[in-house]
């Protein structure tokens, strides 16, 4: 709602308006003149050139005079083209004049609004009527609105009740404005007849019914977003043509993969080649060490397995009680070579022999009148005669609780086995090695050595044995380096080098430097002197604080 205006701020405004208008009743005509020719130059400014969109200067004059043409062009009437007397047409002028008459008005701006108020002298007409309003409150204003809300109301109902419906029309057959009333439908579709099968036919109904002319219900083609859906076709058509092209692409291959940092790619480590290589070295030791350590527990798990299997069956089949005496003879027997079953009463001829069975206690002597003695018989009578009664009546089913102590005390058997069999196994663990050993250099040699040694002619350029003992180490390497006795020179270069360092003139020079003597070192006889040098001890560096 619009704040209202005080009586001061009115009163104010009042006068202005007041002040202008006798300014404009007393000024001179030539200011008039002056307005009147802006206000008619703004106009004609604000006005633009129409299109005639919708053909409505097409009347019903210009259609008879296009209905002429296309008769005389159909009848090929010459005469009548070519003659300049005759005229389709009426003159421009009196269809500019029709058109006029139905031309739009113009719009009037705000501006010219005001102009034309104030030429007109009736600018202060609504102020003076406002004032002379009397202004009602808020809730003036709402009580009026409510009454007159109610009073709609009540004559709307007051309507229907006489059998009238809102709209005016009689509705005396349904229920009043409850029911639902059926749609009206308008014929406002314009047939028109095929234009591949009757050409002349459409062009003259097209004419007849206007139907360049929209109506209400036809489909409306914006022209002006026809450039948009072009653009996002296009779009749309370049998105699939790369999808195909690159279908067999990588579709992350234009990310970039960071991987993260870590110490041992930040830090530098300052090793050097020899550093590298025995760090290399360290590390093939370290591989062949766990292989071997790999092979060796391979080797005693098939060894333990073996001799469990072993000790089971001789348990079973000969109801022997084992013990880690017997079970040290089977294993050592099964390390000096693998048995086959057809050796097998060789094998146990020789473990349970009659030093076997006389190992045990000697059987305890007993006085006749002894009453142990008599209470034992007494006992092993009794239980001869059970075994005979049990073996009369016919075999009973074991119960649950028998079936489940059997299982245990065989699970208990094979523990006691197998335990006594990795005992006996890890007793032999030197045999184990040494056996994983011979497998592995057999193995080397199958696959053949790695490095073949090249054999030398041995050369001495000249020196006897007795000269290279006696000399240093420098004066040799003075008189011909190691590097000349590598055996992969080739021939030419070592022939050269005999030739050269073999001359006696370099063998006398050398030996006078080193003996003192052309002819070598003084005395003769097999003992060799080599002299000692005392190694200087040198000054410890400090090392270097971290």
């Amino acid at each position: 709602m619009a704040r209202k205006k005080s009586a001061a701020k009115r009163a104010r405004e009042a006068e202005e308006q007041t002040k202008l208008q006798r300014q404009l009743e007393n000024a001179d005509e030539d200011v008039k003149k002056q307005v009147i020719e802006e206000f008619e130059s703004s106009e004609d400014e604000s006005s633009s050139e129409e299109e005639d969109e919708y053909g409505e200067l097409l009347t019903e004059d210009v259609e008879e005079g296009l209905n002429k043409v296309l008769d005389a062009l159909k009848s090929k009437n010459k005469e009548l083209l070519l003659n300049p007397d005759v005229k389709f047409f009426n003159d421009p002028e009196e269809g500019s004049s029709t058109a006029a008459k139905t031309e739009k008005q113009k719009p009037i701006y705000l501006k010219d609004y005001h102009r034309m108020n104030l030429l007109s002298g009736d600018a202060l007409k609504e102020d003076i009527e406002d004032e002379g309003k009397e202004f009602k409150t808020y809730d003036q204003e709402k009580a009026e609105e409510r009454k007159e809300l109610l009073d709609d109301i009540k004559s709307a109902f007051k309507d229907i009740e006489d059998g009238e419906d809102v709209d005016g029309t009689d509705n005396e057959d349904d229920d009043g404005f409850l029911k639902k009333k059926d749609p009206k439908t308008s014929d406002s579709t314009r047939q028109l007849p095929n234009p591949e099968q009757d050409g002349e036919k459409f062009l003259e109904e097209f004419m007849k019914q206007h139907a360049w002319i929209p109506h209400e219900g036809d489909k409306v083609v914006n022209l002006d977003r026809q450039g948009e859906d072009d653009d996002e076709f296009d779009d749309a058509a370049e998105k699939y043509e790369q999808a195909y092209n690159f279908r067999y692409e990588d579709p992350n291959s234009a990310e970039i993969i960071s991987y993260a940092r870590n110490q041992a790619t930040m830090r530098r480590n300052n090793t050097g080649a020899r550093q590298k290589k025995r760090e290399r070295e360290k590390e093939e030791k370290k591989k062949a060490q766990e292989e071997k350590e790999k092979a060796v527990q391979k080797k005693k798990t098939e060894k333990v397995n073996k001799l469990t299997d072993i000790l089971e069956t001789v348990k079973k089949e000969y109801g022997a009680d084992l013990d880690e005496q017997t079970v040290k003879k089977i294993s050592d027997r099964l390390f000096d070579n693998d048995f086959d079953d057809s050796q097998w009463d060789q094998v146990l001829g020789e473990i349970f022999n009659d030093d076997f069975y006389n190992d045990g206690d000697k059987k305890p002597e007993w006085d006749d009148d002894d009453e142990i003695m008599k209470d034992s018989k007494q006992e092993k009578d009794e239980a001869a005669e059970e075994v005979e009664e049990a073996e009369d009546e016919p075999p009973k089913k074991k119960s649950k609780k028998e079936e489940i102590l059997e299982k245990s005390k065989s699970k208990k058997d094979k523990k006691k086995i197998k335990e006594l069999a990795e005992q006996a196994i890890e007793q032999d663990k030197l045999k184990i090695i040494d056996e994983v050993e011979e497998e592995r250099e057999g193995r080397s040699k199958e696959r053949g050595t790695v490095f073949k040694y090249r054999e030398v002619s041995p050369e001495s350029f000249g020196l006897t044995t007795r000269e290279i003992f006696m000399a240093d180490d420098a004066d040799l390497n003075e008189f011909i380096g190691l590097k000349k006795l590598a055996p992969y020179r080739p021939k030419e270069q070592r022939v050269k080098d005999r030739r050269k360092f073999a001359k006696k003139k370099n063998l006398k020079e050398w030996r006078k430097k080193v003996f003192r003597n052309e002819e070598g070192p003084e005395g003769e006889g097999d003992e060799i002197l080599i002299p000692v040098q005392h190694s200087k001890s040198k000054p410890k560096s400090k090392g270097k604080k971290h």
